[in-house]
């Protein structure tokens, strides 16, 4: 009993002591990163304010690919910062209690929206840096994870061969437990250190169904290693996921902002379908503004809007979808027609209709 309660409050002075620095380097990246995007799109947006509305809208220069491969990497390095802050804390309470499945769960929830918002902020676009974050968090955190029960393993082991908690935190005990650690670690598995410790962590097998190591079915060696990986996928499969929702999302390329919800122009009867593309292939808004209405009876055609509501300077999208009801009687909706806008076009239609809704 006294051994445990011993590690236990190990563990707690451990994570007191490391929280500090922790949350020093998680403010330092957390107001690098709000450096990236947002100072840019702040003096872009007054520089549009500042122009007369009669200036011709001029194409947004596209972004130099060594400047944006520089700003990925940074992105990258404050991604990697933040998943070893993560793994290392929640490796440190690991030790005291750890549920199997449940925190690898938590912890894929967790870096995916914070993958969600870097993808938001940083306007990605690319499916491959998308993976590339998600995988490079997802390596960080659950090595950092692992390091740290290695760490408190040391502790653990350092508590054992002194006489109070201030002596086995002291650097030359806890220089001498790494030694007798890497020792026993060469003994047994034939490495030393962190690679010795997870071959004999594999070795021992992790239990399912246990908050102690004396409960619980054990998995064995292979078994263990399997789960691990079963660990580890769920993290980055959670994670790119979350990040996959927003990459899609459309964003305007003269202000930075984000596109606002589609808006609900109106919508008209299945049997005007080839009159109505018709009227948008020739760009003719006043008869369009004529044939739609705000209830059309379904089954119909249904006309959305998407574009900036900031700035209003960049293309927009109009969407014509085709509303059905199931035999539910629940509505489905199908493309019939996606288009995009210029700027003029975007307010000539605008001028001609009114939102009725989202």
């Amino acid at each position: 009993m006294n051994e445990t309660m011993k590690a236990i409050w190990g563990m707690i002075v451990l994570l007191a002591v490391s929280l500090p620095f922790l949350a020093l380097l998680t403010i330092i990246a957390y107001k690098v990163y709000r450096k990236f995007r947002p100072a840019k799109v702040n003096a872009g947006i007054e520089r549009q304010s500042e122009r007369p509305e009669e200036e011709p809208t001029l194409s947004p220069k596209p972004v130099n690919s060594r400047q944006a491969m520089i700003i990925f990497v940074g992105i990258s390095l404050l991604v990697s910062v933040y998943g070893l802050i993560t793994g290392f804390v929640v490796g440190i309470i690991s030790n005291l209690i750890y549920i199997v499945f449940v925190f690898p769960l938590v912890l894929g929830i967790n870096n995916g929206k914070l993958i969600a918002d870097v993808v938001q902020k940083a306007k990605i676009r690319k499916l491959s840096q998308l993976v590339i974050l998600s995988l490079l968090s997802a390596i960080m955190i659950y090595a950092a994870l692992h390091y740290a029960r290695y760490f408190g393993f040391q502790i653990r082991a350092s508590l054992e061969i002194s006489s109070s908690f201030s002596e086995a935190l002291e650097e030359e005990n806890l220089g001498m437990a790494k030694a007798l650690v890497n020792y026993a670690l060469t003994e047994e598995t034939g490495h030393a250190g962190f690679v010795g410790y997870m071959i004999y962590r594999a070795n021992e097998g992790v239990s399912i169904g246990r908050l102690s190591r004396s409960s619980g079915l054990n998995l064995g060696p292979v078994l263990t290693w399997l789960y691990w990986a079963l660990e580890f996928g769920i993290i980055f499969g959670l994670t790119i996921q979350k990040g996959k929702k927003v990459i899609g999302m459309s964003f305007c390329e003269a202000c930075g902002n984000w596109y606002g919800k589609e808006k609900h122009l109106g919508g008209t009867a299945t049997a005007n379908e080839s009159f109505l593309l018709d009227l948008i292939q020739k760009k003719d808004f006043s008869g369009l503004g004529k044939l739609i209405e705000k209830n059309a009876e379904v089954p119909s055609l249904e006309v959305y809007f998407q574009g900036c509501e900031v700035c209003g300077k960049s293309s927009s999208q109009l969407v014509v979808r085709r509303a059905l009801q199931n035999t539910k009687g629940g509505l489905q909706f199908r493309d019939a027609l996606q288009t995009v806008l210029q700027p003029t076009e975007s307010s000539l239609l605008l001028s001609q209709l009114s939102y009725s809704g989202d």
